[in-house]
């Protein structure tokens, strides 16, 4: 049994008017100065860290220009940074206290738990891992978009989700967010809305992107879209993330 995309012009063409309408907006403007630029973001253990952290936290809450989240996340310096976890006896215990301390973060009993579980992940053999992809990421990050891209930022969102509470959305999230993936982005129910109001061959549901068969057919399906219409996913993925913000963006926020 085989499926098969069939792309329109018209498909084209509106994904096109639909990108030129939030081309401008800020949270875009700096998806593509950091996803696309050539100016490539420096890797390091600590950014790894602060963006898996906040992948934990936007499960299952709201991560825009004025939540509680994105203000514990721009909080200078991080409350919870990978420096302060190594000082720390008992992870689970201290990011607990200060995700309760901060206040406004849902799950912080799950999310302490999750952020031990990952801190003792990556120093017993994970970060040699998650070195060693992001070297390969950050080699065709150089280079012009191809299908080895696509390859390897699968492997690279398959590997982290070893990690708790990273699963298909969230993985991509977190290499999205280092700003050193083009073609693999977060699906979640923003994503979903558009695509069924945009004409998707056939009714979506966000309950089914926990599993990764039915992510994969679906981001197929927007990276061929996005292919034809000469526009990378990160960039649609922003405007679609964008589009349902009540508010906008400050030019040199770096979150997402």
């Amino acid at each position: 049994m085989k499926f098969r995309w069939i792309i329109t012009k018209q498909d084209i063409k509106s994904l096109n008017n639909f990108v030129n309408i939030h081309r401008k907006n800020n949270f875009v403007k700096n998806r593509i100065e950091r996803n696309l630029s050539d100016k490539i973001p420096p890797f390091s253990k600590s950014k790894f860290w602060k963006w898996m952290v906040a992948c934990l936290l936007t499960t299952q809450q709201r991560s825009g220009p004025n939540s509680k989240i994105s203000k514990f996340m721009i909080t200078d310096p991080f409350p919870l940074s990978y420096e302060l976890c190594q000082k720390y006896k008992n992870v689970e215990e201290e990011s607990h206290k200060c995700l309760t301390k901060f206040g406004g973060i849902r799950r912080t009993n799950k999310i302490s738990g999750e952020i031990k579980f990952n801190y003792y992940w990556l120093e017993n053999g994970g970060w040699g891992k998650i070195l060693e992809i992001s070297e390969k990421l950050i080699k065709i990050r150089k280079q012009k978009p191809s299908s080895e891209s696509i390859k390897i930022e699968r492997v690279a969102c398959l590997l982290v989700q070893d990690l708790k509470g990273i699963g298909p959305k969230q993985s991509r999230n977190l290499w999205q967010s280092l700003g050193l993936t083009r073609f693999e982005i977060p699906l979640d129910s923003r994503v979903i809305k558009w695509l069924n109001k945009n004409n998707f061959p056939f009714i979506l549901s966000a309950s089914g992107l926990a599993d990764e068969n039915y992510y994969l057919l679906l981001m197929n399906g927007i990276q061929k879209l996005c292919l034809e219409s000469r526009i990378l996913p990160c960039v649609l993925d922003a405007c679609i993330f964008s589009s349902y913000d009540t508010g906008e963006w400050p030019e040199d926020y770096e979150l997402w």
